[in-house]
């Protein structure tokens, strides 16, 4: 048996540095934004802007940068200002150094890895290769996996099913004996589901659960819903 994961907002507490990120960021630039966004406002906002530009990094169409040059471009120009290549990388920086230091695990995630500590479990993330190992080495919790299979390195990404059968293949075993654990449906549990994965929604504090779905409301119960909890 092996059991992947996925890692943001399932490991780590992304929208929490996303939004210690967005306080700093705001403090240094909410004069020139020329837009007075309270903290939520700006969150939802830097996430439609992620959602809207990913595709294109995710396809490999544009690198990671071009990614976040194109989302701070698109930010200020809702407010008419222009910026140039300097001053948006500046933005960057300046989020990206307060994003990193923000990585922090969710409570549950140290104690349901040792739990599994007898398991094969890997990693199964969209993203940049360099940032999400990154997250995994910051946090402490890189040792617990034996694959980490990053979308930018895969060539495809979720929801595609072929990063899921690329992770499959590269732990030697057959989709019906993989476990995922993510906390998007349509990302994770369903696509991944659909090529025999047993799959498992995490959903912390979610709505109620579609009876047709295998839902967990903390990692710290995955091990006691293993269908064999023995060691494969």
């Amino acid at each position: 048996m092996m059991i992947f994961f996925d890692i943001d907002e399932t490991l780590i507490d992304q929208r929490g540095a996303e939004a210690a990120a967005a306080r700093e960021f705001l403090a240094h630039y909410s004069a020139e934004l020329g837009h007075r966004f309270t903290l939520t406002e700006f969150c939802a906002s830097w996430r439609t802007l992620r959602e809207k530009h990913a595709p294109a990094f995710l396809s490999g169409a544009i690198s990671v940068h071009e990614q976040r040059r194109r989302r701070v471009r698109e930010l200020f120009a809702q407010t008419g200002r222009t910026l140039s290549d300097v001053e948006t990388d500046g933005c960057i920086e300046c989020y990206e150094t307060h994003y990193r230091r923000s990585w922090r695990l969710y409570d549950d995630v140290r104690p349901a890895l040792t739990a599994l500590k007898n398991f094969r479990c890997g990693i199964i993330s969209n993203g940049s290769s360099t940032q999400q190992k990154r997250k995994l080495d910051q946090t402490g919790i890189a040792a617990f996996f034996e694959l980490v299979l990053v979308s930018q390195e895969i060539g495809a990404a979720k929801p595609d099913r072929e990063i899921f059968l690329a992770a499959c293949r590269c732990a030697g075993m057959a989709p019906s004996q993989c476990i995922y654990v993510g906390d998007r449906l349509d990302h994770d549990m369903l696509p991944s589901r659909d090529i025999g994965m047993r799959a498992y929604w995490l959903c912390r504090g979610k709505d109620p659960v579609p009876a047709s779905i295998d839902a967990i409301g903390s990692l710290t119960e995955l091990p006691w819903r293993l269908p064999d909890r023995s060691a494969a």
